[in-house]
């Protein structure tokens, strides 16, 4: 018997011998460990048909196998995982820092405040002074003029 596809690309088993729909498993056996098959509901042992069919492709390589791959395998996991760790710290690292940074800019910004509060104060100070300065300048004219009038008279 074989397995038909719908349209949408969905494989779905063909009736069993027994005229019973074969349900999807998937093996347990270490060298097909995760490959999914269609099955009959009653094994051969059990007087069953033992319709059976694989439905992905069996992996190339069995880890149990080939025990140099898993310790491979195993080797590039941890090292991953080091360098996860690793770059978890770095970001923890770069966040204090920015967070370092954000406190300095703060800290810039209330004195770059102060400091334009001082420089309008100083600049009203001059002004003033200015002012001061050209009453003093009018007064003295006043006071030249009237003398150099009462000089003449």
């Amino acid at each position: 018997m074989r397995m038909s596809k719908n349209f949408v690309n969905v494989e779905v088993p063909d009736l069993c011998y027994c005229s019973e729909f074969c349900p999807l498993r998937t093996s347990r056996t270490p060298s097909n460990l995760g490959h999914r098959f269609f099955g009959c509901k009653v094994s051969k042992e059990n007087s069953g048909y033992g319709y059976f069919k694989w439905i992905d492709p069996k992996p190339l390589i069995s880890m149990h196998q080939y025990p140099e791959v898993e310790s491979s395998l195993m080797i590039r996991c941890k090292d991953s995982e080091n360098s996860c760790d690793r770059l978890k710290q770095k970001i923890t690292d770069v966040e204090q820092e920015r967070d370092t940074l954000c406190e300095k800019l703060k800290d810039s910004e209330e004195k770059l405040i102060a400091l334009r509060q001082k420089l309008k104060k100083v600049r009203l100070e001059r002004e003033c002074a200015k002012l001061k300065l050209n009453r003093i300048v009018l007064l003295l004219l006043i006071v030249l003029t009237v003398k150099w009038f009462f000089n003449m008279v």
